[in-house]
């Protein structure tokens, strides 16, 4: 405090806790697809990390765990566009794969074709007992509400009982019950934060054989409204 109690503006370095965030992929898109607001997609999970966490932590790390579908070109195209957009904010991704797999009835016989996911959770539990074991975080956050995640946050309670575990769930979904038990708190991801949370219309991003940066634009189908009525009625004064 300098003379006359007026404030420097320089203040003792306060210690700030590591944050690492853990994005179930699916599990978060299945979620915000079912708000029917395809612009809410085209989101940026470090944006989403920093509106989530306090401010006393200072976020150090984001994973986001997801697997390629090549069945259909045009939502294949959106997705790896997405992952190129992720990694131009310094997202870590981890992608899996899709298998085909054979389902049926047992009481009709009849039988069908799915296309089941392969490596994603495993990818998800994976990164995180590997980043606790270097020590890379204080508090873990780990988005999801698949039970199947209650095994990797009870290893880190169990293994890492000094590092804090946060339960956060993706929008409109429920705390699942198995982890939320493991958990030393639990948040939920709501609108507000998805709307502040957006990627802009082009996004950088940098292969490693590049010199300089590329930019990926934001697919047509997640503009935002505003955006669609902008070019509605651009379209519609050229044709007149």
């Amino acid at each position: 405090m300098a003379k006359g109690g007026k404030d420097t503006g320089w203040h003792l370095p306060l210690f700030r806790k590591r944050a690492a965030f853990y994005f179930d992929g699916f599990n978060l898109y299945h979620a915000v697809d079912a708000y029917r607001r395809p612009y809410l997609k085209w989101l940026n999970l470090k944006a989403l990390a920093r509106a989530v966490a306090p401010r006393s932590e200072a976020i150090k790390r984001v994973v986001w765990c997801s697997a390629f579908r090549p069945q259909n070109k045009t939502k294949l195209k959106r997705h790896e566009d997405y992952r190129k957009a992720l990694e131009g904010q310094g997202v870590i991704c981890r992608m899996g794969h899709f298998v085909h797999a054979q389902d049926g009835c047992n009481s009709c016989g009849h039988s069908w074709q799915i296309h089941v996911e392969k490596q994603g959770d495993v990818n998800l539990a994976l990164s995180i007992a590997a980043d606790a074991e270097d020590d890379l975080f204080d508090v873990c956050y780990l988005v999801t509400a698949d039970g199947d995640h209650a095994a990797t946050a009870r290893y880190i309670r169990e293994r890492f009982p000094n590092k804090k575990l946060v339960l956060v769930s993706p929008p409109g979904r429920h705390p699942n019950r198995h982890i939320e038990r493991l958990a030393h708190a639990c948040v939920e991801i709501e609108m507000a934060h998805l709307e502040a949370s957006l990627l802009p219309q082009m996004a950088k991003y940098k292969e490693r054989f590049l010199r300089q940066p590329e930019r990926i634009g934001r697919p047509e189908a997640y503009d935002p409204p505003q955006v669609r009525v902008k070019q509605h009625l651009r379209l519609v004064v050229n044709n007149g």
